[in-house]
């Protein structure tokens, strides 16, 4: 007979209880990044989305990244200390995945981040991909990161949009306009997929104007079903060990 699941091994039909950290101080931008979830987890889960304590409005250098590793530790620590049941899976909010290693270590649950997330997801279909985002030192940054995942060889090229990332919030038609731009450069440096890079353009992809003919992988919603699919295979290991 199978043992009756107790709060710390829900029923397997259980929504999974997600936490979302955003990595940037913009409380907006949390609260956009939680109903987005919501829309695409449905009843599947249930989310808690927090902001960063302290920190940049929004990541843009080295230094700020640093910052918010710290404040992003504080914020999960502090979540799961609270929370009276635990969470299934953490998402870091920022393609930067600041503190991710120091979060993987101190939380018993999957931690995800949209930057291994979304490029995992984009070599399963196709060689070569791409990535844009929003910040001139970006490109860099996340040339380290690549290098960092050893998936260097496959990257087919980083492209910085212009301006600041909060600019792209508000989905203008001029900053989809310049979206489609870069994911169509994306394309023709000979990426197979492209991704959408940051929380700043999550949800970005039904604005824009036009999509080029190849798969494009919002950041964002790859965290999200990855987050999802370890959610559930923890669950799945729990439960088995519980019968």
């Amino acid at each position: 007979m199978s043992a009756v699941p107790d709060a710390a091994c829900p029923p397997v039909s259980a929504p999974y209880r997600l936490l979302v950290v955003n990595g940037n101080t913009t409380a907006e931008l949390t609260a956009s990044l939680a109903s987005q979830a919501r829309a695409f987890l449905g009843d599947a889960a249930r989310i808690h989305a927090v902001t960063a304590g302290y920190g940049p409005a929004y990541i843009a250098s080295r230094a700020e990244a640093a910052i918010s590793a710290h404040a992003v530790l504080d914020a999960v620590e502090r979540e799961a200390g609270q929370a009276g049941v635990p969470f299934d899976a953490c998402l870091l909010a920022c393609f930067g995945e600041p503190g991710i290693d120091a979060v993987r270590e101190r939380l018993g649950a999957p931690v995800v981040g949209m930057a291994e997330a979304s490029i995992m997801s984009a070599m399963q279909r196709g060689d070569r991909y791409a990535i844009v985002t929003v910040g001139q030192r970006w490109p860099g940054m996340l040339r380290e990161q690549v290098r960092q995942l050893g998936v260097e060889s496959r990257c087919a090229g980083i492209l910085a949009l212009p301006g600041h990332a909060l600019d792209y919030v508000s989905r203008s038609p001029e900053s989809a306009r310049q979206v489609s731009l870069a994911l169509e450069a994306a394309a023709a440096q000979g990426a197979d997929v492209v991704i959408v890079a940051g929380a700043a353009l999550a949800g970005y992809l039904p604005s824009l104007p036009r999509l080029p003919d190849i798969p494009i992988i919002d950041s964002y919603r790859a965290a999200l079903a990855q987050a999802l699919a370890l959610a559930s295979l923890e669950r799945a290991q729990r439960l088995g060990l519980a019968r």
